[in-house]
């Protein structure tokens, strides 16, 4: 254990970005906090409180309240299971400090068991949030008993291990016994096939689900049960036990949780005893790259502008590095497929035909949607993205390339931006105005949104690329890595957020309950994004260069 204990604390040590030495940058980093908590895991956990109370409250009337519970914590558990394979696998094998603990007498199963943890803390944040939020909704639903307290303390720290343990296992199992994964690029385009493959079948799914709904609802009343609440306690066993310790105090269903989560971990270190090491065998370097001599070279060499060379530099890097590729730059191009699930699960008819009948009624109720969504969506999406948030911290090691070569440090701020506006803005508008042709919206609102759309994606970029440069990360063992450890990209989504819903709603109250005209209520929000526009380029004008110039190299 005193292995295990050391090498947990020295991985999670390696995992924290650099502390800040001035003051500005302190109050700075505490800013992220806040704005974290106030505009990503307070939504989250209003959205898990109010779900559960409402699905806890419903079925109190059949008794059966512990559905509820199960229901809310099977979606956490999908949500460890799916984010937390690609985790595992980075720590399990690409992680850079395996390559110095390996030739050290540690056993496989704690090495394990430390990666295993600092899995478990990267991963863990959010769900535990929700998780949290999600006992306060039963809480204020129900009236349970003491045990149902201490059941839920148990439940939030350890509800994610199951799920984890599989995403381990699978890991190990992979690496021993089949040659699929020969470098991380290789588990990121595994990773990538899955997610297409999931979104598919979410989305048969939801039209079956929407053809039968009645049958389903009238099952679940008469059989206290639900189908797909049953094939997911056959996934997540653990989950029907403690839905129960939680709902009835059951102290009997409490002991097989804990027993289920201690097989789990156990099962999970034997398996690393027995193939982990072994699983290194498959493993083979990337390719190195063609020698050649000078001469070849030079013919093969053709030169470009500083503008156009670190341009491409930049494509380059998103489009090739696998994490990047899935995490930064598809997620601008399959958009619409979420859009298609949450509309399968309307009730409504959200045909094309039908939504032109609508638009020939209400044309500006129409375009408003339009002009105020693309405003909206531009912001969020321009964050989630995290093109710009992360574009410095992306550097790495190699951040001093940025001080040496000969590119101004306003041309290559520039370029980053223009990077992320170039393709969130392909990202949302290649569907966007398709759709507005198809659906006959007026022009004008078109040409109305779209002006708003890039002041919005604009503001976005250059605020999470001024972000990035206060205290970019650029120590990280993999690319993924620098997505899910940089403070800044959530800085950057929390402000973000916070913009889009303020944006929204304003804009939306003045609209419906004041009765401002459109038009007004358009020019209102060029004027906004325009200022704030303005304010971001007088402080990227005034401390951007300053920040890239301070930054202490690798």
């Amino acid at each position: 254990m005193t292995t295990y204990k050391a090498l947990t604390k020295a991985f999670i040590k390696s995992l924290q970005m650099s502390q800040a030495n001035d003051k500005r940058t302190r109050v700075t980093m505490k800013v992220i906090v806040a704005v974290v908590v106030l505009f990503i895991f307070v939504p989250v956990a209003i959205f898990c409180a109010a779900t559960t109370f409402a699905l806890v409250d419903n079925l109190q009337y059949f008794h059966i309240e512990d559905l509820g519970v199960a229901m809310v914590f099977h979606m956490i558990c999908l949500f460890t299971l799916f984010f937390g394979f690609n985790v595992i696998f980075s720590e399990f094998y690409f992680s850079s400090d395996i390559e110095y603990v390996r030739p050290w007498p540690v056993k496989a199963w704690e090495l394990v068991a430390a990666k295993f943890s600092v899995s478990y803390y990267v991963d863990n944040a959010m769900q535990i949030f929700m998780v949290i939020a999600s006992l306060v909704g039963f809480f204020f639903a129900a009236k349970p008993g003491v045990l149902s307290y201490v059941s839920s303390a148990i439940a939030i720290f350890t509800l994610p291990i199951v799920p984890l343990c599989y995403c381990g296992i699978l890991a190990m199992i992979i690496m021993r016994f089949t040659k699929a994964v020969k470098n991380k690029e290789s588990v990121q385009r595994i990773i990538a096939i899955v997610l297409a493959l999931l979104i598919l079948i979410f989305v048969i799914l939801f039209r079956v689900l929407a053809s039968c709904a009645e049958d389903a609802v009238h099952f679940f009343i008469t059989e206290n049960s639900s189908p797909f609440v049953e094939y997911l306690n056959k996934i997540f066993p653990m989950v029907h036990f403690i839905s129960k310790a939680i709902a009835y105090g059951s102290v009997p269903d409490l002991l097989i949780y804990i027993l289920i989560n201690v097989i789990a971990v156990a099962l999970m270190l034997l398996v690393a005893e027995l193939i982990y090491f072994k699983g290194f065998e498959n493993l083979v370097a990337n390719g190195k790259a063609k020698k050649r001599d000078f001469d070849k070279l030079m013919e093969l060499s053709v030169q470009k502008t500083p503008f156009k060379a670190y341009l491409l530099k930049e494509l380059r890097i998103l489009v090739r590095t696998p994490a990047f590729f899935t995490n930064c730059v598809i997620p601008n191009f399959i958009w619409p497929v979420f859009v298609l699930i949450i509309l399968k699960m309307q009730t409504y008819d959200a045909s094309l035909t039908a939504l032109r009948v609508y638009n020939s009624n209400k044309p500006k109720i129409v375009g408003f949607f339009l002009i105020m969504g693309s405003v909206v969506f531009s912001l969020v999406m321009t964050a989630i993205n995290s093109l710009s948030s992360n574009a410095i911290s992306r550097e790495g090691k190699h951040f001093q390339f940025m001080k040496y070569i000969p590119v101004p440090y306003d041309t290559q701020w520039d370029i980053k931006v223009l990077v992320s506006f170039v393709l969130t803005f392909i990202g949302i508008w290649m569907y966007l105005i398709p759709a507005a042709i198809l659906i006959k919206v007026n022009p004008l609102y078109v040409i109305v949104a779209i002006a708003l759309s890039i002041l919005s994606i604009s503001f976005i970029s250059y605020m999470g690329l001024y972000l990035d440069s206060v205290q970019p990360k650029l120590v990280w063992d993999d690319e993924l890595s620098v997505l899910r450890e940089n403070t800044n990209v959530a800085l950057c989504m929390g402000i973000a957020l916070g913009i889009a819903l303020a944006i929204g709603g304003i804009g939306y109250a003045f609209y419906a309950f004041l009765k401002v005209r459109l038009l007004l209520v358009s020019l209102g929000l060029f004027v906004l994004l325009a200022l704030l526009n303005l304010l971001i380029l007088w402080r990227t004008s005034k401390n951007g260069k300053r920040h890239i110039a301070e930054q202490e190299e690798m």
